[in-house]
This record gives structure tokens, sequence and C-alpha cells, in this order.
């Protein structure tokens, strides 16, 4: 396996980025190009400047830039997000989406065949594949003549040293995850449902977790699905895992790669993998979670709940503007109806939940774009004007309350810009404690869930470091870690469907060493030592 793909990727021919043609704005290029001040070079490699002259403006009206992005439930192009960008930055721009299934595939193949999008929004893995191929721009001198705001944003140079490919070059922007220590991944419950059958409080440990699950079957046996997930999401905070962190944190499986006493391990080597491994098929064999968890997606998962199909249901705080006003609407739930399990406790007290803190996306330049000088000034523009693109304008979507927080003035808010987080490319050091919290007020669902989850952790919580959150691409784990953790993810859907056991985790490890475990390990071993 480990052959076959490096030989697809050798493929993936490197894309040459063809000069930009000539001004035809009056904005005018700097005659000489300011220092940045933020982005500090990493050794010397930084100092080797791209070999192409940075290209001038073609300007606002003068272009229209196409822009790539992850799925979503709206028309980005029709919606009121995109009309708000073109007035605050002058520039027209077209909006497409990868799909929800098989993004990664189609992300290479568009990227590979040369498809002309000026700017890619993509997950740190995505970012990392296609650095290591050669397929994006570097943007060093991009930033300094055209992207001073961008630079000046307040990140650490942690943060743009990530960002660097093993050139020593930037290839991205980053879109930071705004909360440090959100539960991004929970249930959902109805407590009409739970209530009726006697359960007064929600579980905190796995034990109580289970005991809940059997109660619900025994009540109402197939007259609901008692527990639905895996619950997919993009984020990169919360990536596709195929067991929700609810569960796995009673484990102290936090990360698909975690340090143990300074050794680097794989998820599949903790020591409580087998044992998270039987806890789920158990519950599937009892007939406690939905048989089709394994196929389930976003979509599918929220109209089963939006249609009452569902008891216990995994969810992040999307589910609340989707499928609970659904819900409501159609089978007169209330918010009184509505309790949230958090993350949840081993038998033994254990509860390990990685922090928050990691990129959330990152937004790049493909090498066959023509526009590159005009995405970066599309990129600054819309830094400078961060507040108003995406909170709104003073007195109409928000005022400032006595501490100087945001407080959105809803409706108009949600309605003008409750859909501003998907067109976000880069973010300043600021969004997460200034703009982001009054974002998460927007919607009565995205606030039941984030105030009772998040902005109220359990105390037994141990909030864990990422430790490789801001690691620069290197080949081996851009090649090949995200195989490792799709076949991983694939492993445990297979356990759930009974078709593997606990008992095949040493074919599943001789697997991964195949497809480049132990490659993947000596760079994160070796990077996590030189901290």
């Amino acid at each position: 396996m480990k052959k076959a793909l490096a030989l697809f990727l050798c493929l993936v021919m490197i894309l040459s980025m063809a000069a930009c043609g000539s001004k035809t704005t009056t904005e005018t290029k700097p005659e000489s190009k300011p220092e940045a001040t933020q982005a500090p070079a990493s050794g010397d490699k930084a100092d080797e400047k791209p070999a192409a002259n940075v290209p001038e403006l073609k300007g606002p009206g003068n272009v229209t830039l196409k822009r790539l992005g992850y799925n979503t439930a709206f028309d980005p192009n029709d919606n009121i997000g995109a009309d708000i960008i073109e007035q605050s930055t002058g520039y027209k721009v077209e909006y497409y989406m990868l799909p929800s299934e098989n993004a990664n595939e189609k992300l290479i193949m568009d990227i590979s065949g040369g498809a002309d999008y000026d700017a890619i929004n993509i997950s740190m893995n995505q970012f990392r594949q296609l650095v290591s191929q050669g397929a994006l721009t570097p943007l060093d001198d991009l930033l300094d003549v055209y992207g001073q705001d961008i630079l000046n944003s307040g990140h650490s140079p942690e943060v743009w040293d990530a960002l660097r490919g093993d050139d020593g070059h930037i290839y991205a922007v980053p879109y930071m995850y705004p909360a440090s220590h959100e539960i991004a991944n929970f249930f959902t419950v109805r407590t009409d449902l739970t209530k009726a059958a006697g359960i007064e409080k929600m579980p905190t440990t796995i034990d109580e977790f289970y005991d809940m699950l059997v109660t619900l079957k025994n009540y109402y046996g197939d007259q609901y699905i008692i527990c639905a997930g895996p619950f997919y999401q993009a984020s990169e905070a919360n990536e596709a895992w195929a067991v929700p962190k609810t569960i796995t944190s009673a484990f102290g499986i936090y990360a698909d790669w975690m340090v143990v006493d300074g050794k680097v391990i794989h998820m599949s080597e903790h020591e409580n993998f087998p044992a998270l491994l039987d806890f789920m098929a158990k519950l599937q064999s009892e007939g406690l979670i939905d048989p089709d968890w394994a196929v389930n997606n976003e979509t599918t998962l929220k109209e089963k709940f939006s249609a009452g199909k569902v008891i216990v249901c995994a969810a992040n705080r999307a589910l609340g503007d989707y499928a609970v006003p659904a819900l409501m609407e159609n089978h007169g739930v209330t918010w009184d109806d509505l309790d949230y399990i958090t993350a949840l406790q081993g038998s033994d007290g254990t509860c390990k939940y990685m922090e928050t803190t990691a990129f959330n996306f990152v937004t790049a330049i493909p090498k066959s774009s023509q526009n590159a000088a005009d995405v970066v000034n599309w990129w600054n523009q819309r830094i400078r004007d961060e507040l108003f693109i995406t909170i709104g304008e003073e007195g109409v979507h928000f005022n400032y309350d006595d501490q100087g927080g945001i407080d959105p003035i809803n409706p108009i808010f949600a309605d003008e810009r409750g859909s501003s987080y998907w067109y976000l490319d880069v973010t300043s050091a600021a969004y997460g404690s200034d703009l982001w919290p009054s974002r998460v007020r927007k919607s009565a669902g995205q606030w039941h869930a984030f105030s009772a989850v998040t902005m109220n952790p359990a105390p037994y919580i141990e909030f864990t470091t990422n430790e490789f959150k801001f690691k620069p691409a290197t080949e081996n784990f851009s090649t090949y870690n995200t195989t490792l953790f799709n076949d991983t993810m694939d492993f445990l859907k297979q356990v759930m469907a009974g078709t593997r056991t606990s008992a095949d985790i040493e074919r599943l490890h001789s697997d991964l060493v195949v497809a480049g475990l132990d490659d993947v390990r000596a760079e994160l071993q070796a990077y996590y030592d030189a901290k």
C-alpha cells in the first residue's frame, strides 16, 4: 500500500505559476517591500526567496477570483456573506465547495489536474499533503508586499513556522480555531424521552452512559434510535472520528497521535484501545446505537434527529442551528426538553480531552493561480475590515456591553452575519477573544449548547495539550498520515459492524506499518524531542 500511495503521489505534477498580466488598476505597487514584523525567518532556508518576481495587482473590478472551501448547507454564491465581502474589498469572487464525501480525493484530483482555483481553504492535513507535493505558491514575497496587515495580525512565530514547507517558505495563511478549550463534541439528548423512561440526570461516566442507553432500549424498544453518531465535521478541531471524543475521553484517547511518558504513540497502540473497541462493539451488538452508524454522515444524522427518530445524538454546536429548530417545529420539543452529555469519565476517573488550540483551517494559493497578488491583497483587505465582515456595524448588528464585549442584535446579526464563518480565510490573533464569542450567540441553538457544555466544563475533564498543533509539514507525515487516520477509523467502523474484533488489532498494526506508521512516528518523535 505504501509503495502504491507513493507512486500515486509521484504522478501529481507540480504546477507552474503563470506570470500575471500587466497592471490594470490605479492601485500602485510599493517601490520597495516593507519589512515583515511577524513570520520571522526559519533558519537559513527562509532567506532563499522564490525565483519568480512578485506580480503587480490587477485590482478590484479587473479580476474575478475563485475560492474553494469545505462543504456547507447553503449556496455561498447566493448568500449575503459574498455580497458583504465584495462590498468591503471590491473583489468579485466565485465560490466553490468540496463534496461532503471523499473531499480529500476530490481536492487532490482538482489541484493535480490544474483546476483554476485562486484560493483553497483546507485542513492542516490537506495542506501538509499539498505542500509536500509542491502544489502551492510560496507566499513570503507576496505577504511582504501585499499582506502587511496579515503579517502584523498578532500570530506567534510558532504559528507561521507551522505553515512553512521543508524549504523554509510560507505556503498558507492561518485561520485559527477561536476557542482554546471548547468541548466541541458532545451528545444532545431529548430529555422529554429520557425522563419518561425514568432517567433524571445526564451520565458523567462511561458506565452511567451505558446504563442510560440500556434503560432507554428496555423502555422504548425499536421505537427510536437510542444513540446515533458519529457526526462528522470538516473542522480541524472536530476531525472525522468514527467514535466521538465524548466517548474516547473515558479511555484516555484524545488524538490520533499522543505522547505518553515522552514517547509518541498512535491511538491504536494506546493500552485502552482494545477496551474502546470492545465497548463500541458491545453497544452495536446490543442494539444501543444506530445500525447505520458506520455509514451516517453529518447530513443524515441531522435529518434523523430533526425527524424525531433519535434520543441521544452525537453533535456539535451546528446541530442547534439546523436540526433542533426543525425538531421543535415538528415535534413540539422545547429548550427545556434538551440537555447535553459532555466528555465522559472512565471507570477509574480518566477523562482526557484535547485542547482546541489549533488551526481551524489554513488558506493557500495553488501554483496554477494567475491571480496570486490579488488573492493576498483580497485577504489583507478582509483582515483589515475583520470586524465589519464577520460581525457587522455597531448599532445595527451589535452593541458593546458594559465589559466591552460584543452583544449581537438579532435577528439582523444572524441574518446578515450568520454565515460569515464559511468565508473566513485568515483571522487575526484577537479574533477568538474579541470577535468570535459574539458569533456563538447568533442563535439560541448554538448558545444553549455552548453555554451548557463549554462555559461550564465538568471539573473532572483533563484538557490535554496537542503537542503537534504547530508541527510544520514534513514528508512522511504529509504523505501517509491521512491514510493512517482513515484506515484506523475504517477499522473502528468494521468492529462496530461486527466484521472485525479487537483480536484483529495486530493485523491492523501490520497494515498501518505498511502504510507508513513507523515513518510518521519517527518524524513526530524527532519534532517532540526537539521542542
